[in-house]
């Protein structure tokens, strides 16, 4: 019988709960609509009135998209004012868009 080996940089598996909640937010940004709005903000904090301009979209529509990025915890939201701004609350959402941006030219 041979004897098989694994490798030292095996990746750790990941536990149950966390892998469950990472599978969620994956599937939150796989819309493109949300990951556009995800992708905005990696610029910085934004208002609803800035994501409408930019994504070409009515206020219900852009709300409803903010709201499912932050019902999932993938957005923070604070008021200031007639005003509500957005921001990534998820550092690991961050980190996974910068890798798709850096790494960009090998997607296309």
């Amino acid at each position: 019988m041979e004897v098989v080996t694994v490798p030292s940089h095996t990746p750790k598996l990941i536990p149950e709960e966390p892998l469950e909640k990472m599978a969620e937010i994956l599937k939150v940004l796989s819309h493109p609509v949300r990951f556009k709005i995800v992708n905005i903000l990696m610029s910085g904090e934004r208002f609803v009135g800035e994501f409408m301009e930019r994504l070409g979209m009515k206020q219900s529509l852009t709300s409803q998209q903010l709201s499912i990025l932050k019902s999932r915890g993938v957005l923070k939201s604070r008021r200031n004012g007639n005003f509500t701004y957005y921001s990534i609350k998820n550092s690991g959402v961050r980190n996974i868009m910068a890798s798709i941006i850096e790494n960009l030219d090998d997607i296309i």
